[in-house]
């Protein structure tokens, strides 16, 4: 099971699948290309031989049959007869195109000999003159198939494929010609030079040899061209996948939001139900504060004030504190959102006083515009750990369920999105040796004239 799957995985990989292609495009139009060679080549020796079969059919018809037969072994070669008949046989020789040797044969006893031969030889045997040419009635012991054929059915033949002799390679042809009487006295060969096929066939060479090298040229674009579209392919279906991915993930996400509502609605009746009156119009009323900050409403209205007295006044006395001198005596903004602010993080919701913990206040300035600034306070806690302070994970998690049903997590996450509806930010940290820290940046503008 396990090789399958790597078998698949291997075989849908756009690189292999354009290798591939290229390979089987190779194979197919090459195996094309080669039979149509072979079939043109066919062709072209089909036409040569027939047309070497026709010229030796027609020369054969103008040979002098009864004169031909007067030659035997006792002809002298200087006979006038036979030198008359052999220049008449180089005429015809030369009349024809590309026929290197043209030459009688006659049948004895079983036997093949030469009768008149008067082309001009070759050097086959690289001595460095022409090779002696085959006399009257030299036999021909390593005659072909087709002058065998030609003397056994006295009908013109012509060898399928290049035959070789001591002469060289060549076509070969042979037609019977006849004496007056119509009797077969004997055959008439043409041996046409390879030249004449060499020619034809080196175009068909060339051009198979182009249609191969654009085949190749095509199967490497085509794979290529394979690898491209699947890889692209293969690129959208995991796009496809991660954005399905996501749609389910955000379907999961819209049912857990769902079910965190849920169970809000649940924690906020139960909680209602257990409290007592005075504690229930109490809980209400911070859940009230909790959902304006969520929707960013505002919870007062915007003046010129005086952050450092406003903080002191929200803090008890005994609180140390360290104030920039950059901090300005005025800003406007909302004096009630941000004594609000402090009132959740630096007193306990029960007993309404300033939590003990808290060991100094920080007051700075950050980010100063032209007429834009941010008040950093740094809140130092210090001692027993808060429960308020201890909250401080709401910050990055807005969806906390306990957010609704215990009053400090209440209070403490109506801060954090009172600040987020400011654009400001509320960090937390843990010091160390028991000491916590929480630095709330808020925007203000400069001081504003009145209009």
């Amino acid at each position: 099971m396990l090789n399958s799957r790597k078998q698949r995985r291997i075989l849908q990989n756009p690189a292999l699948q354009g290798v591939l292609f290229a390979v089987a495009w190779l194979l197919v139009t090459n195996v094309t290309i080669y039979f149509i060679y072979l079939r043109s080549v066919e062709a072209v020796k089909g036409e040569i031989r027939d047309g070497l079969l026709r010229n030796v059919s027609m020369a054969a018809t103008t040979l002098d049959g009864d004169t031909h037969n007067k030659f035997t072994a006792e002809t002298q070669p200087n006979d006038p007869v036979y030198l008359n008949f052999i220049a008449r046989m180089e005429m015809i020789r030369r009349a024809s195109s590309d026929v290197r040797y043209m030459y009688t044969n006659t049948s004895k006893n079983g036997k093949i000999y030469f009768v008149a031969n008067g082309a001009p030889q070759d050097d086959n045997d690289n001595d460095g003159f022409p090779d002696v040419a085959p006399q009257l009635m030299d036999p021909y012991p390593d005659a072909g198939n087709a002058l065998k054929e030609t003397l056994r059915t006295n009908k013109p033949t012509v060898s399928k494929e290049p035959y070789t002799d001591i002469w060289g390679t060549f076509y070969s042809a042979y037609a019977p010609f006849k004496d007056s009487k119509g009797n077969v006295v004997g055959t008439l060969g043409m041996d046409l030079e390879l030249r004449t096929l060499q020619q034809r066939l080196k175009p068909i060479g060339v051009a198979a040899q182009r249609a191969a090298f654009t085949s190749g040229i095509l199967a490497v674009l085509f794979g290529v061209a394979v690898w491209f579209f699947r890889s692209r392919n293969g690129i959208l279906e995991i796009k496809g996948t991660r954005a399905k991915k996501r749609l389910q993930s955000m379907q999961v996400e819209r049912h857990q939001e769902k079910m965190a509502t849920a169970n809000q609605l649940e924690a906020v009746a139960q909680r209602v139900v257990q409290l007592p009156k005075e504690a229930s119009d109490h809980y209400a009323a911070a859940l009230l504060r909790y959902a304006s900050a969520r929707k960013g409403a505002p919870l007062g209205r915007s003046e010129n004030f005086d952050p450092l007295q406003l903080i002191r006044t929200c803090l008890p006395a005994a609180v140390p504190f360290e104030v920039s001198p950059l901090l300005p005596s005025l800003v406007f903004g909302d004096p009630k959102e941000l004594r609000d602010i402090l009132h959740s993080l630096c007193f306990s919701p029960f007993s309404n006083t300033a939590l003990g913990s808290l060991a100094l206040v920080s007051l700075g300035v950050e980010d100063e515009q032209l007429t834009t600034l941010h008040v950093l306070i740094t809140l130092r806690f210090q001692g027993s750990r808060s429960t308020t302070i201890s909250g401080a994970q709401m910050m990055d998690q807005k969806e906390y369920s306990r957010h609704v049903f215990d009053e400090d997590s209440l209070l403490f996450a109506t801060s954090c999105e009172q600040v987020r509806a400011l654009n400001g930010t509320l960090t937390h940290s843990d010091q160390g040796d028991s000491t916590e820290q929480v630095v709330l940046s808020l925007p203000y503008e400069k001081f504003r004239e009145a209009e």
